[in-house]
């Protein structure tokens, strides 16, 4: 499934968050399958608010959540795709 997820961080954890960013990268590129994969990399949206496009398994999305946690609060909400819905929304009337 696709999300758009929502993260920020505490501003005093800068300098954490860049440094664990960097590991999680890692991490990420050495273990394929594990974590969500990146539709459209993080973005900043304010000084420690942004935004990423992902698709991953629930399995994948909890393991995000696990690594993250308690630096970073995550926000993940689903995306579903309008064509496909309005089709469906089509076919029961």
């Amino acid at each position: 499934m696709k999300y758009l997820v929502f993260w920020e961080f505490c501003p005093e954890d800068m300098d954490k968050a860049f440094k664990k960013f960097g590991e999680y990268m890692k991490e990420h590129e050495g273990n394929p399958g594990k974590y969500q994969e990146y539709l459209y990399p993080p973005h900043f949206t304010g000084q420690t608010k942004g935004f990423s496009i992902v698709e991953g398994t629930p399995e994948q999305i909890n393991n995000v959540l696990i690594y993250w946690t308690p630096l970073l609060k995550l926000k993940y909400k689903p995306i579903r795709e309008a064509a496909k819905y309005v089709e469906q929304y089509m076919k029961s009337k």
